[in-house]
This record gives structure tokens, sequence and C-alpha cells, in this order.
């Protein structure tokens, strides 16, 4: 749903990947992702957009990603920016607390806005997106 408020708390979250759940904020021109890893969650796999630039916030916890040949570890306002055809994932929880992280693409993501209206899991490892 289209809202122009959202409240800490009140994010309906989904099945946005295969495994991975999140809340899904659609716009005219973007989508945004909020995604809370737990401890433990198991590596995500290296995928390409060949569509769509991401920037991604740590709003809380730390992460571990690869950005091309890069590995990076990531805290809570640290952010990150991934071009157009830019390998990148492998995104791991540092630590025993969860990971939020906000992702912002552009333009918008269709296949994870169809998820978040009951579509299946996107998975961008599987093909380029």
């Amino acid at each position: 749903m289209r809202q122009h408020v959202y409240r800490s708390g009140e994010y309906e979250t989904v099945e946005v990947r295969p495994g991975m759940r999140g809340a899904v904020l659609e716009g005219d021109g973007v989508t945004v992702v909020r995604w809370e890893f737990p401890p433990h969650t198991p590596r995500t796999g290296m995928h390409v957009h060949d569509d769509h630039e991401q920037y991604g916030i740590v709003m809380a916890g730390s992460i571990e990603m690869q950005i091309e040949d890069k590995v990076v570890a990531l805290h809570a306002g640290d952010i990150y920016w991934v071009p157009k055809k830019v390998a990148h994932g492998r995104t791991l929880v540092l630590g025993e607390k969860p990971a939020i992280v906000l992702d912002v693409f552009a333009p918008p993501r269709p296949e994870y806005v169809a998820a978040a209206h009951g579509g299946p899991p996107a998975d961008p490892t599987r093909a380029s997106s």
C-alpha cells in the first residue's frame, strides 16, 4: 500500500526474495525496501542489476558485503551505492544484533512491488534485474 508516512514498527513485511523478508515502499520513481536481517542469516548471493542503481543505508547493526571485488564492513549510519551493472551481494550480518538496511532502487523494482502484493519472491541471483 502506498502512503505518505510509514511509522516505525508498523511496516508490513513480505518475502521479497527467497528467505528474505522486507517492507516494500512504492514510489513513482523509486522502490524502497526496509530489510531486517537476523543474526546468523545465511550470506546472500552475488547479483547484478542491469536497469537499477541502488543506494543502501545501514540503519542498525552491522553487515559485511561485497561490491565488485571489494569486501566492506558497514555499520549503522553508513551508506553504500551500487551503480547499474555492478556485481554486489554476499551480505552477512556481523555480530549478534539484527541489521536493518534501507535499500533505495531507481527506477522502481516491479518484481519487488509484485512480491509485496502477493506475487512470488524475486531472486536477483538467478537472473539479471
